[in-house]
């Protein structure tokens, strides 16, 4: 797929009072298993409805597609996984579960159909709506996705040295032992109180065209807050939703019938690449849309491309 133009170079960053406003207005719905569900909307509110499926210890860095949906007319929905954030954690929770509690929220909202972009730890979430809910859906937008191929030693290799650390030990490990060193993450937004300082946690996972990003302090300051409100409930919540990345999905990826528009940057450190070539293969109807000498965070960061791109193939 070729690239558009006009927005190459435009970033969707917002800045520390954008980002503070946006996380105030929070919202709340009750899942059919009692538990509550934090939510934030983006965008405008009579838009075309997206739900935004959030990475791994990544509660906000949905907030870089408010502007950009502004502009293009989407409405963004961004719930948090059990456990994240403000949303309850309820134990023995599973991704086909949590895709249904997400159509209660559409439900609830007066949404029968949405699209549903997901990015990096998103992906048993997003692959879980494009097989147990695929009626519901418009589109399903993968912005370089985790795949279940953690257990495999050939895939792992791939990834920077902190995430091949937190595979191993994802993989393995029971969630009550799992949950210790994970919640070193927690710790450390803690003790780090300049967001320059905890953006160097993630260096070992930075390709060049990231490490670019993580020099600006909106994407430090971002990152910082992300996980201050990852961990505020704990450490139990946000470990066992980063394990579901690394445990058994509950489905076949061959099984998904539903078209998957995949982009991914082709110097992504954090998801390879090759994980996306995965998915391809496995699921009956997946395209990948390589982005040349791109990182992870390049989708979010280039929010009004991604959405321009979003809007050209489904909504025009």
């Amino acid at each position: 797929m070729s690239e558009t133009t006009g927005n190459e170079n435009r970033l969707s960053l917002i800045s520390k009072e954008e980002l503070e406003e946006l996380e105030s207005k929070v919202k709340f719905h009750t899942t059919k298993h009692g538990a509550k569900m934090a939510y934030h909307e983006y965008g405008v509110p009579d838009g075309e409805p997206i739900v935004f499926y959030h990475g791994t210890g990544s509660h906000v860095h949905g907030m870089l597609l408010h502007k950009p949906a502004k502009e293009y007319g989407f409405r963004i929905i961004a719930p948090d996984r059990p456990g994240v954030a403000l949303s309850d954690f309820r134990p023995g929770w599973t991704v086909i579960e949590y895709v249904q509690d997400v159509a209660g929220l559409a439900d609830s909202l007066g949404i029968d159909k949405f699209g549903a972009i997901g990015i990096s730890g998103a992906g048993p979430s997003l692959m879980a709506s494009a097989f147990a809910i695929p009626s519901r859906l418009t589109c399903v937008i993968d912005l370089a996705c985790a795949m279940p191929v953690y257990a495999d030693p050939e895939m792992v290799q791939y990834l920077g040295t902190m995430d091949r650390f937190y595979a191993l030990l994802g993989t393995h490990l029971p969630l009550t032992v799992f949950k210790a060193p994970f919640s070193i993450l927690g710790i450390m937004q803690k003790v780090m109180k300049s967001p320059k300082s905890f953006a160097k946690m993630f260096d070992s996972s930075l390709c060049d065209a990231d490490k670019v990003l993580f020099s600006l302090p909106e994407i430090q300051y971002l990152f910082m807050r992300d996980f201050q409100e990852l961990f505020r409930h704990g450490s139990t919540g946000p470990a066992y939703d980063a394990q579901t990345v690394y445990k058994d999905w509950g489905f076949d990826l061959k099984d998904i019938g539903f078209h998957i528009e995949v982009f991914h940057g082709t110097a992504d450190k954090f998801v390879p690449p090759r994980f996306s070539d995965y998915l391809v293969k496995k699921a009956k109807d997946a395209r990948r849309n390589p982005i040349q000498g791109q990182g992870h965070f390049y989708h979010l960061a280039y929010g009004y491309q991604l959405l321009e791109k979003v809007k050209g193939l489904f909504y025009s």
